[in-house]
């Protein structure tokens, strides 16, 4: 009868580490597919963004689409945005505050692109601030979103195009 019970009591104990192995290689799976946009989609606390050319911008992601990420920066002690940051996704570095890997969201991504987001903006008529990956900052107002880059006036009816592959952040 002893041993009777203690190799059930093995047979139980292997069917449970099967079991444990079996969760362990499923989840391993399941995060094979998550992409870092969605892993932003589903961050749940502010986040703090690293991007080429050294730029660090934190704040509560507000949407993510098709390369991009759009964080609004809300000061410590206040409830209302003081800024938000466009980061495209190819020009981050790191991101911190992430948490715990989420299930992939299924379902379409947004419509948005970069240069929509960037076309409401310049239909708003924003000052931005564009920084750069290789470091530099051009500020102007926002006045043309076109395929493949923005249209900056800097003043005195100046104006400069920036590539979208340039854009590390820009920040109204």
């Amino acid at each position: 009868r002893a041993l009777e019970d203690e190799l059930r009591d093995l047979a139980a104990a292997d069917a449970d580490l099967e079991r444990d192995a079996e969760v362990a290689e499923r989840t391993r799976i399941e995060r094979a597919a998550l992409t870092l946009a969605d892993r932003l989609r589903g961050a749940h606390a502010p986040v703090e963004l690293a991007t080429r050319g050294g730029w660090r911008h934190a704040g509560s992601v507000t949407e993510v689409g098709d390369g991009w990420v759009l964080l609004a920066h809300v000061p410590p002690g206040t409830r209302v945005a003081t800024a938000e940051h466009l980061v495209p996704l190819a020009a981050l570095v790191g991101v911190r505050g992430l948490g715990r890997p989420l299930v992939r969201a299924e379902g379409r991504l947004p419509e948005r692109t970069l240069g929509s987001v960037l076309r409401a903006w310049c239909r708003d008529r924003s000052s931005v601030s564009v920084a750069l990956v290789e470091g530099e900052v051009v500020a102007g107002l926002a006045s043309a979103a076109y395929a493949d880059h923005l249209e900056l006036s800097t003043g005195s009816g100046a104006t400069v195009a920036l590539p979208y592959s340039a854009i590390a952040v820009v920040s109204r």
